[in-house]
This record gives structure tokens, sequence and C-alpha cells, in this order.
């Protein structure tokens, strides 16, 4: 069955941050569609949903679509935008450090994350920042030097959307 292209132009909501959307989506046959973060700072795209639609998104200049954005809905049909997990360094300061280490830390840190210009999520002693590969990990050990008794070091794998003002360019 092929069914004709559908066009959204705008986000009308978000299914994580809107109760009453959230309710319809859980009422509604929802249909996803699954985007990488970069995509998500495009303004025109087509796509497929994950039932085959084929969804032309045109949207104002300036938008930026989040995980769980509502591009589409009619009495019977819900168009949810879908992040695309990715690879993510974790870096959580312990509760170790000492007067003298209280600034340092985190502005070495900052500045260190800063200098390779990639976007951070802060969530409490946690800093999020996407990755290529876990191979960088070792990377930022070495980056981080003497402030490792200080920090745990990993990776995860999650849906990741910076901080308001924390989206940096990337190289």
């Amino acid at each position: 069955m092929t069914t004709a292209m559908i066009t959204a132009t705008s986000i009308l909501g978000n299914i994580y941050r809107d109760a009453s959307l959230k309710e319809k989506y859980r009422q509604i046959p929802g249909e996803t569609v699954r985007i990488s973060r970069l995509e998500s700072q495009r303004v025109r795209m087509r796509k497929s949903s994950d039932k085959g639609t084929d969804i032309a998104i045109v949207l104002p200049p300036g938008s930026k679509l989040r995980h769980g954005d509502v591009v589409l809905l009619t009495a019977d049909r819900m168009v949810v935008v879908e992040l695309e997990p990715e690879n993510v360094a974790v870096v959580e300061v312990k509760d170790n450090l000492h007067k003298d280490d209280l600034i340092e830390v985190p502005v070495r840190i900052g500045h260190t994350i800063g200098n390779l210009h990639r976007p951070i999520k802060l969530e409490g002693s946690r800093i999020y920042f996407p990755i290529q590969a876990d191979s960088e990990l070792e990377m930022f050990r070495k980056l981080f030097g003497h402030m490792n008794e200080h920090l745990e070091i990993r990776g995860a794998r999650m849906v990741f959307e910076p901080e308001e003002g924390m989206d940096v360019h990337e190289h």
C-alpha cells in the first residue's frame, strides 16, 4: 500500500514535556521518525516513519527538533520525533575534592572539553558529551591527567540533548 507524502510544518509540542500530549500518544496509534542529533538542527528533511509513511519536515528557520517532539497530530494519527541514541563520554566528579580543587577541577574539565568544541549536558555531578568511539575515553583520561583521582570516566549510549546554550559547533 502506497500512501501520499505528508508534510509537517511545525512542532506542536513534546510528549515528554506536555502531559496532555503524552496521554494522546498513549491513545492514538503513534508513528515515530528517527533522526540523528545533527539532523535535529536541520529545518528541512524527508524521512520515513517506522510505519513507512513518507514525511517531509519543513520547519521555520531557527527551529530545532527535540526527542519527543510532535510534528503531526490529527484525530487518528500522531507523528513523534525520536532522536537516535549515540555514544557519549560520562565524566563524573567524585566527592573527594579538596577545598583547593573545588574551582580548579571543574574549570579545567570545562576548558578541556570546550577546546575540543564538544556540546555538553550537565546532570548532578556528571558531564555528558558525544564521542565517536570508546578509544576517545583514554584520550580524555590523558588530557585530564592529574585530575583523574577526582574523576570517573566511562562510556555510555544514550539520547544526547545538549544543555541550552551549550550546543557548540562540532569538528
